[in-house]
C-alpha cells in the first residue's frame, strides 16, 4: 500500500494529525513542567517523583481503557479523554511556588490517567478506518508520526520554553488537545462490515456477541500461541528497555562528558530511527511475521554494540539503528495483532500490551537508574541488550513458526473455499 495514498484518506490522516499535535503537547508539557519543579523547589527528587507517576496510572487504569473501548463508542471515548486533558494541562499555570507542587502530582496523574483510558481506542479504531490489507501500512506510518514527535517535540518544546516560558507551553499543550478532539470529532468511524461479521466461523461470531472479561480474555490469549508470543515479546522489551533510557543520560554526561547537548543528540537519534524504521516498515509489509520475529533481536544487537562505541557519534549511530529495527518491529507486531485478535476484543487486548509494558518499563528504568549507581555503565547496556535479543529470538521462533503454518492454512482454506480463522475471539 502506498504511503501517500494512504495518507491522503481523511479518516486516518485526521486519526495521525490528533495524535501528531497531542503528542507534540505532551512534550512542551513534559519539558515545561521539568523546567518548573527544578526552579522552585531546586532538587530532583521532585522531578524523580513526578516521572513515577507517569507509570502508576498505567497499572490501575489501562484496564478499565480497554473496557471502555470494548464496550462504547471509542471515538466518543477519545473525544472525553481530549476534553478532560485539555482541562486538566491548564491547572499547571496555577503552580507559582514549592508549596503548589502538589498540584504538579495530581495533574501529571489524572493527564496520565486519561491518556490509559484514551490509548486502548486509539489503537483499536485503527482497524475501523483502514482494510485489512492497509494495517501494516497504517501502523508503520503510525510510527513514524511517533518517531517525528520524539525528534521534533523535544527541540521545539525546549526552544519554546526558553523562548515564551513555562506559561505558554502549558497553554499550547491544553490547545493540542482541544484540537486533537476536534480532529477526531470529524472522524467517520463505520460499524464493522458485514463482510467482517461473515468472515467469522459461527462459533467466533457467537463468543464474540458478548464482551469477555479479562479473565477469559486470557484464557483465550494462552490457546493463541502467537497472540501469546507476541505480548510477551513486547513485555520482555521493555525489561531492557528500561535500562537504554536510562543510559541516555548516563552515556551522555558520564561517559562522554557530553552535557545536555549529548542527550539531545541521543534523543534526536531514536526519533530519527523510528521514522525511518516506520518508512522502511511500509516495504516489507508482506512479510510481518518474518520481520517482527528479527526486528527486536536486531534492536538488543544494536544496545549490545553501544557498549564498544569509542564516540558518542557512533552511540547515537547504534540508538538509530536499534530504533529503525524496533519501529519496523512495533509496526508489524501490532499489525498482527489486529489481524489476530477478535475487533471486538481490540481494547482489552491492546490494554493489557499497554499496561504491562508502561509498568515494566517503569520499574525497569527504577532498577537501572540503581543498578548504574554502583556498576559499569557498558556492561549494563551489554546485559540489557544481550536479554532483550535471547528473549526476542526465542519468542521470535513461535511467532516465525505459527505464521508459516497460518499462512499455509489460510493457503489450504483459499483453495477449498472455506474461511479460516486463527485468531482470539
Amino acid at each position: 500500500m502506498n504511503t501517500l495514498a494512504l495518507v491522503k484518506k481523511p479518516n486516518l490522516r485526521r486519526l495521525l494529525s490528533a495524535n501528531f499535535f497531542s503528542g507534540i503537547g505532551d512534550w512542551f508539557n513534559s519539558v515545561a513542567v521539568l523546567s518548573l519543579l527544578l526552579e522552585v523547589t531546586g532538587t530532583a527528587m521532585a522531578v524523580g517523583i513526578t516521572l513515577a507517576l507517569r507509570t502508576l496510572p498505567h497499572l490501575i487504569f489501562g484496564p478499565l481503557g480497554g473496557i471502555l473501548a470494548d464496550r462504547f463508542n471509542r471515538k466518543t471515548v477519545m473525544i472525553a479523554c481530549d476534553l478532560a486533558r485539555a482541562f486538566i494541562a491548564l491547572s499547571f499555570l496555577l503552580i507559582s511556588s514549592e508549596k503548589d507542587v502538589w498540584i504538579v502530582y495530581a495533574a501529571t496523574f489524572l493527564l496520565v490517567m486519561f491518556s490509559s483510558l484514551y490509548n486502548p481506542s486509539r489503537l483499536s479504531i485503527l482497524p475501523q478506518i483502514v482494510s485489512r490489507e492497509e494495517l501494516a501500512a497504517a501502523n508503520a506510518l503510525d510510527q513514524t508520526i511517533y518517531g517525528t514527535v520524539m525528534a521534533v517535540g523535544s527541540l521545539i518544546g525546549g526552544v519554546f520554553v526558553v523562548m515564551w516560558g513555562n506559561e505558554v507551553a502549558f497553554l499550547f499543550n491544553s490547545f493540542s488537545f482541544l484540537l486533537s478532539g476536534w480532529l477526531l470529532l470529524r472522524l467517520t468511524v463505520p460499524e464493522q462490515t458485514d463482510q467482517e461479521e461473515k468472515a467469522a466461523p459461527a462459533a467466533e461470531e457467537a463468543a464474540s456477541k458478548e464482551a469477555v472479561t479479562y479473565r477469559e480474555l486470557v484464557q483465550m490469549i494462552l490457546r493463541t500461541p502467537i497472540v501469546l508470543a507476541i505480548l510477551l515479546m513486547t513485555a520482555m522489551w521493555p525489561i531492557g528497555g528500561g535500562f537504554f533510557n536510562v543510559l541516555i543520560s548516563v552515556y551522555a554526561y558520564q561517559v562522554f562528558d557530553a552535557g545536555k547537548w549529548g542527550i539531545g543528540l541521543l534523543y534526536g537519534a531514536i526519533g530519527a530511527g523510528f521514522i525511518v524504521g516506520g518508512l522502511i516498515a511500509e516495504f516489507f509489509h508482506k512479510r510481518p511475521y518474518e520481520v517482527a520475529a528479527l526486528s527486536l533481536a536486531i534492536e538488543g544487537l544494536a544496545f549490545m554494540l553501544t557498549s564498544f562505541s569509542p564516540t558518542l557519534y557512533v552511540t547515537a549511530l547504534f540508538y538509530a539503528l536499534s530504533t529503525v529495527a524496533g519501529g519496523m518491529g512495533n509496526a508489524c507486531l501490532r499489525t498482527l495483532l489486529m489481524k489476530h485478535v477478535h475487533p471486538r476484543n481490540h481494547g482489552r487486548v491492546f490494554a493489557l500490551d499497554e499496561t504491562f509494558s508502561n509498568v515494566l518499563l517503569g520499574f525497569s528504568m527504577l532498577a537501572g537508574g540503581w543498578i548504574l549507581a554502583f556498576a559499569e555503565p557498558r556492561i549494563v547496556g551489554f546485559a540489557a541488550g544481550a536479554f532483550v535479543t535471547i528473549t526476542s529470538l526465542i519468542l521470535g521462533r513461535t511467532i516465525w513458526v505459527e505464521g508459516q503454518r497460518f499462512k499455509k492454512k489460510t493457503t489450504r482454506c483459499k483453495a477449498a473455499g472455506v474461511v479460516e480463522s486463527h485468531r482470539v475471539d
